[in-house]
């Protein structure tokens, strides 16, 4: 299996009004989805960035620490199923269609 889950959040703090909460990596190609969060006046932006492709996303918004924990439990429930995808584009649109529902 090349995809590593690394859960970073709670352990680091807020940096700059920024977030580190998990990466996913895929250990053959050395690349990364990363998610973390921007602290705003009374919410949290949540993104991802894909390191492969450069680009990032605004995945939702939660309003407070309890619902980015669950957010954080909601991946943590679909771990075995995204380690066992072994490409990172298609984790990235797997990722955005658990966001949706």
């Amino acid at each position: 299996m090349n995809i590593n889950i690394i859960y970073i959040y709670p352990k680091i703090i807020e940096v700059n009004k920024e977030i580190n909460l998990l990466r996913i990596i895929d250990k053959k190609i050395k690349e990364t989805i990363v998610f973390y969060a921007i602290k705003k006046n009374s919410f949290y932006e949540i993104y991802i960035i894909n390191t492969m492709l450069g680009n990032y996303i605004n995945i939702c918004n939660v309003s407070n620490e309890k619902e980015l924990n669950s957010l954080i439990s909601r991946f943590k429930g679909y771990e075995k199923e995204i380690k066992e995808i072994n490409d990172l584009c298609i984790i990235e649109k797997y990722i955005l269609n658990l966001i949706k529902k």
